[in-house]
């Protein structure tokens, strides 16, 4: 964690400043980086671990955070009143957490993200859903990217905000593996926390991103309005979510294709792989990929090699998650306008030109001018 970050946390529980308790640091390019660390709240007496760089802002009760009390019980005991939070998770939060650490676990940095080279990725950001120019937008100085999986996407969006310092925010436990690599960024940073109780101030960023993540919740609404409250008065807010219309404007055979995969998913893989002990979830998915790693490998037409863990990534972000939800463009067009934001849809043709198919789910910037 870098030090400057300190400035912009807030307890998730009272939303007051925290207090930091230093146990490893080092100089990181003449930065103070935290590498292990305690973070209190005199006002509501929680405390919060900062593990191999990340804050852990969780509300509710980790192993994780049990292993870190018992390994500083120490420390901890020398300020005595203060204990970590046991709230009750949001619903279905620690299957949401198990599913997602082990699919971003298994992929790492790996040079494709999906099917998305680096390149490919900054074009669709940049191009098809802020509608950008080249330069980017310099202007923003705070970008909280809501859903950062092992940390590509908040260092593309490094680039399209050159100015800015990201924030990269998820429930999922493999930023603690990601951060090693990537605490000599000075403007990156990473923090786990749940979309629902998010550990900085309301109406703090210039821009919110949020790709792929809203559906993958019990509430997509409950989650689009829990991120949109930290949208500066000026700032701008972007989503992509699953489409409706996606499993029925295809025609013929691909349209069959698709409509057969939500079905399959949604009423056969979901509700299962998602309840499985983990041990069985895994064995499940590496059984899977094995069958159909080949016919998902025949079909690569790219340069970049597609290996055994880019198949292993994509199926268990299709089988495994809890949620799963599909919207429909008018309704996200409405939670955009009932808070005061103009939307802009995502760029379908720009998206072909890129990558040669069509673009699916519902993507939109909406952007806030001053009241």
């Amino acid at each position: 964690m870098d030090i400057k970050i300190l400035d912009w946390l807030r307890c998730p529980v009272s939303g007051e400043r925290l207090e930091l308790e230093t146990l490893e640091a080092e100089d990181v390019g003449g930065r103070q980086v935290i590498r292990t660390g305690i973070l209190r709240c005199a006002q509501s007496r929680l405390w919060y671990p900062i593990i191999s760089y990340v804050p852990v802002m969780l509300t509710f009760q980790t192993a994780l955070v049990d292993g870190f009390a018992r390994r500083h019980a120490a420390q901890l005991s020398a300020q005595p009143g203060f204990a970590p939070p046991n709230l009750p998770p949001e619903t279905g939060e620690r299957s949401v957490q198990k599913s997602f650490t082990e699919e971003w676990s298994g992929l790492k940095a790996d040079p494709l993200t999906f099917v998305y080279t680096v390149d490919q990725l900054t074009l669709l950001h940049r191009e098809v859903w802020l509608h950008l120019p080249p330069e980017g937008d310099p202007t923003k100085k705070r970008v909280m990217d809501v859903g950062c999986g092992f940390g590509r996407e908040a260092q593309i969006l490094e680039g399209i905000f050159p100015n800015a310092d990201v924030l990269g925010i998820d429930l999922n436990l493999s930023l603690l593996e990601a951060a090693p690599a990537l605490k000599g960024d000075p403007r990156l940073h990473l923090v786990i926390a749940s979309l629902f109780k998010i550990p900085f101030e309301k109406g703090s960023m210039d821009h919110v991103h949020c790709q792929g993540v809203l559906h993958h919740t019990y509430s997509t609404k409950r989650a689009f309005d829990s991120i949109a409250a930290f949208v500066a008065p000026t700032g701008s807010i972007f989503t992509w979510v699953y489409a409706t219309e996606d499993s029925f404007v295809v025609k013929g055979m691909r349209g069959l294709v698709i409509r057969a995969y939500w079905l399959v998913s949604h009423r056969i893989g979901r509700p299962i792989l998602s309840r499985l002990p983990a041990p069985l979830r895994n064995a499940s998915m590496w059984l899977i990929t094995l069958i159909l790693h080949p016919l998902i490998k025949m079909r690569w037409r790219h340069p970049t090699p597609w290996k055994f863990s880019n198949s292993l990534h994509g199926l268990r972000d299709m089988f495994t998650p809890r949620y799963a939800d599909q919207l429909g463009f008018n309704e996200v067009l409405t939670w955009y306008e009932e808070l005061g934001l103009t939307p802009l849809m995502q760029r379908p043709g720009r998206y072909r030109e890129i990558m040669g198919s069509r673009l699916l789910g519902v993507g939109m910037v909406g952007r806030r001018s001053a009241s």
